[in-house]
């Protein structure tokens, strides 16, 4: 079975039909939220479809409103299994307000525990939130759409950490990340809707292109992002 790792399901004009279409294809996702109250609201809509998993979120864009759900956050941890989004942005969009992102973080990391997916934002801060991981024990994490370069990356990897990658990630600048990290740091995201009204397709294009660069039959490519999934779980 495929897996898309990042995707934010609710955001679709129709998420239900989106989540259809993605049972019917026999491909698992990811359902990443960006609130607390979101991830609850989208819970009951998303219970008929076993190969959707909602994950828990506190986006770092959206903190200034997360802030007043960190006890929503804390309260519904212990009953997940899947984590995302959560992370920093010091980008224009958010460096403007670091330090509540970074207050925000430092209050829900502390309740990751052991067996969780995370997947994490970490644009323009990926050495602070690797900081921030490692001071709470928390890893490894999956690192969605992750644009800092090579050498952090490798960095990251030999921390353990696997990273997301996206059709646009494979076809553009960042597709040199494969040739330098481990296939078995590898995932898959569609990142939709912000980058694709398509994400079922989209995530089958990138595996098929995966399979192309690493020379693997589309079996194999399967089988080991299966096995990279499987890996991906935080530890004590």
């Amino acid at each position: 079975m495929l897996i898309d790792t990042h995707c934010h399901i609710d955001y679709f004009d129709d998420p239900i039909a989106t989540a259809k279409i993605y049972e019917a294809s026999n491909l698992s996702c990811v359902m990443v939220s960006m609130l607390p109250s979101q991830y609850q609201m989208a819970l009951p809509h998303l219970k008929p479809f076993s190969s959707i998993y909602p994950a828990l979120g506190m986006h770092p864009l959206r903190v200034k409103e997360g802030r007043n759900e960190i006890n929503q956050f804390l309260n519904i941890i212990k009953q997940v299994e899947f984590v995302g989004e959560i992370g920093l942005d010091h980008s224009s969009q958010g460096r403007g307000f670091k330090a509540v992102q970074e207050e925000v973080l430092n209050k829900i990391l502390p309740s990751i525990g052991a067996g969780k997916f995370v997947s994490v934002h970490s644009r323009d801060a990926h050495k602070l939130l690797a900081k921030m991981l490692s001071n709470h024990s928390v890893g490894p994490v999956c690192f969605h759409y992750f644009i800092g370069g090579v050498d952090s990356a490798l960095q990251l990897a030999s921390a353990g950490h696997f990273f997301s990658v996206n059709l646009r990630m494979l076809k553009e600048k960042h597709r040199v990340l494969l040739d330098h990290l481990p296939k078995e740091k590898i995932l898959i995201e569609s990142d939709g809707p912000f980058l694709t009204k398509r994400p079922v397709s989209t995530v089958g294009e990138a595996y098929t292109f995966l399979g192309e660069v690493w020379g693997l039959e589309r079996d194999k490519v399967i089988e080991l992002l299966a096995s990279n999934f499987s890996k991906c779980r935080t530890k004590i």
